[in-house]
């Protein structure tokens, strides 16, 4: 979205931080699954402080990109809220953006950033439980923008093929007896994700770290 202004704004970071933590959003709407013509009609959804200073009052014509970066983050506000969070870590990182405006405003433009250069949606599902991997401590901070900026480069046709590398323990050795998904391998090799291996096989494949991390808190938690 070409005039989002993310430039550490603070009511932006504080609107976005509050509406995460408390959100004021309707949390038994799939907005991932809202049409943008839907969602440029909800008046309601306009009205929510956040989503009003990221679309902004549209007086001539609509901003598609507008919206569909809306749609990307009311997916995400209502992805983090869905389930369970560890309530005494959530405290803990509620209290430590109250009390450090310049990490807030980090790792807000941090997010905002992501959302608007993700083309898929479901992308912004990943991100969401990621980023409460975070705040649940399971993933660090630095983690958690090394796999944010990767996922720009993950074509979603390979969320899959994560599911079958659990199977074989994120790695492809000599000892694989069956048929490679060569065009799998490539598009997670093109996102940094994985890498040439085991060490006893040099045509081989695994996934990094940053890979597993991404699967296992990212899309694991996933809804199907």
């Amino acid at each position: 979205m070409d005039d989002l202004q993310v430039n550490s704004d603070n009511s932006m970071s504080q609107q976005f931080t509050q509406e995460l933590l408390n959100p004021n959003v309707d949390l038994a709407i799939d907005y991932s699954e809202i049409y943008i013509d839907d969602l440029i009609q909800n008046e309601a959804v306009k009205e929510i402080p956040i989503i009003k200073t990221v679309v902004g009052v549209i007086k001539t014509g609509i901003s598609i990109n507008k919206f569909f970066f809306a749609k990307k983050l009311l997916s995400f506000i209502r992805e983090f809220n869905s389930g369970q969070i560890d309530a005494e870590k959530k405290e803990k990182f509620q209290k430590k953006i109250n009390d450090d405006p310049q990490f807030r405003k980090k790792s807000t433009e941090q997010i905002m950033i992501c959302l608007d250069r993700f083309n898929d949606v479901k992308k912004a599902l990943i991100l969401a439980n990621l980023f409460k991997a975070y705040v649940e401590e399971k993933i660090s901070y630095e983690k958690f923008v090394f796999i944010s900026i990767s996922m720009e480069r993950l074509h979603p046709h390979s969320y899959s093929f994560f599911a079958d590398l659990e199977k074989v323990n994120y790695k492809i050795g000599h000892e694989f007896k069956g048929e490679r998904d060569y065009d799998s391998e490539s598009l997670l090799f093109s996102s940094g994700l994985a890498k040439e291996g085991p060490a006893d096989w040099w045509s081989g494949f695994m996934l990094k770290e940053e890979g597993v991390l991404l699967y296992e808190f990212g899309i694991k938690p996933l809804k199907d």
